[in-house]
């Protein structure tokens, strides 16, 4: 493994990291899980487990990216990252041998494994191996709080990858961003009038219902679309949205999907979906396989609305936030809340989600960070993501890409939404990606 000479320096953390640090806190005072998220990386034949737990002891062990934990500098409380490197072992690595070829026993041990928490609050990353129908599921938990979606592909293409053992491979080093304040402070202003204007006084809200419940569970709906499929959904994408406006497309699949589901479709009620957008060139560093580079839109618009109607409105507010750099304004003032303690922080948004409340949650990543085309002698057929939600709202839509494979993972939580009630979503969802007519709940 090669380090940069920039490893021994302080990464300091970004406000999106602060703030996905404060999610994991929130999550974990409501469930016994975090903010935290799955690969789940499907090989043809049945990769052992030996040959996984060497290959894991060598890229793993002592690596800046297995454990870790936060710090504040005392000179000027700006929190930054420890690195505590470590042995892996690989008898870690928990193996479920399906006799079964039932996707329902499947996905309910995928199931397990995404609810399981990392073994203490210091692990990073924790890996599972499934066996079943000729394939191996390779399953690699991450920490939200270093990585995200498509920094965690790449980190995974790295540690699997043993055709080039010069590999070059740097942790990310980052100055504390005690700077700029008047630009920052600009920024805030700019996000608290674009709240303002989403969550004027006369909109209501509509969301799904949480109830008590002594023990919250993870669920999660999950769909493989064939490359041929994919290609009609996304030739539907380009008649329907127009060109590279697939998400908008995807977003409003998900927006008639969701509307299904709500007792109330009054139109004075309002869809309001936040989005995490990967901030990141189609390529990058390995500097950037860590932390988050994301940011965030929220768009609003009425219940009760066909697909047609809904991409037009989509695609305007788009458009309009991107000239408004509303991307950038949240990424930048964020910053200012890295001096609130998480615990703090984490009450706050709390408050905030109760005060201004969404519908749902929404991602689309169209571009892939792993690239490996087989592991170990293995070919590698699919590669999905299974992302546990912030309890609130309690429900998820998210879209990722894998070569020419459109993967659809519908997560909640089941104080939100049932498994009737899951099942239903997905469906519905497809169908409006297919443009046919679903059937009633």
């Amino acid at each position: 493994m090669i380090f940069s000479k920039s490893i021994s320096r302080r990464y300091y953390l970004s406000g999106i990291d602060w703030v996905m640090a404060a999610l994991d806190r929130l999550n974990k005072n409501h469930t016994c899980i975090g903010n935290h998220s799955q690969l789940v990386l499907v090989l043809n034949g049945y990769l052992s487990k030996a040959d996984l737990a060497k290959t894991l002891e060598k890229k793993v062990s002592n690596s800046s990216f297995y454990k870790g934990k936060i710090r504040r500098a005392w000179h000027h409380l700006a929190p930054y990252w420890v690195c505590l490197p470590q042995a892996f072992d690989g008898e870690d690595i928990r193996f479920f041998d399906l006799a079964s070829k039932n996707k329902q026993a499947l996905d309910a041990t995928i199931q397990v494994c995404s609810k399981t928490p990392f073994k203490d609050e210091k692990t990073l990353l924790a890996f599972d191996l499934i066996h079943c129908d000729e394939h191996t599921y390779l399953i690699m938990r991450f920490d939200h709080r270093v990585f995200d979606a498509r920094g965690a592909e790449a980190l995974l293409d790295y540690v699997l990858d043993e055709s080039d053992p010069g590999r070059s491979y740097n942790f990310p080093s980052q100055d504390s961003q005690l700077h700029a304040w008047k630009g920052r402070f600009l920024s805030g202003q700019h996000i608290n009038r674009f709240l303002r204007s989403i969550y004027s006084p006369s909109t209501q809200v509509a969301s799904l219902p949480q109830v008590s419940k002594p023990d919250i569970q993870h669920r999660f709906y999950h769909t493989t679309f064939s490359g041929d499929q994919t290609g009609a959904i996304e030739e539907n994408a380009l008649k329907n949205a127009g060109y590279l406006m697939n998400g908008i497309f995807f977003l409003s699949c998900a927006a008639k999907g969701f509307n299904g589901l709500l007792e109330e479709k009054e139109s004075s009620q309002n869809l309001l979906i936040p989005i995490n957008v990967d901030m990141r060139e189609t390529k990058f560093a390995s500097e950037k396989y860590f932390f988050n580079h994301l940011s965030f839109m929220l768009f609003k618009v009425k219940t009760g609305l066909e697909i047609s109607e809904y991409i037009p409105l989509l695609k305007k507010q788009f458009i309009d936030q991107t000239r408004n750099k509303i991307l950038y304004h949240f990424e930048n003032a964020s910053s200012l809340m890295r001096i609130v303690p998480l615990n703090v922080l984490s009450i706050f948004m709390k408050w905030r989600m109760k005060k201004n409340p969404c519908s749902f949650s929404f991602s689309y990543v169209g571009n892939q960070g792993f690239g490996l085309e087989q592991v170990n002698g293995h070919a590698v057929v699919n590669l999905f993501h299974v992302p546990i939600v912030p309890i609130k709202p309690g429900v998820g839509i998210f879209f990722t890409r894998f070569n020419n494979k459109l993967n659809m993972i519908v997560s909640s939580f089941d104080n939100t939404l049932s498994e009737k009630e899951g099942q239903y979503l997905k469906e519905k969802i497809i169908s409006g990606l297919n443009q046919s007519k679903p059937d009633e709940l």
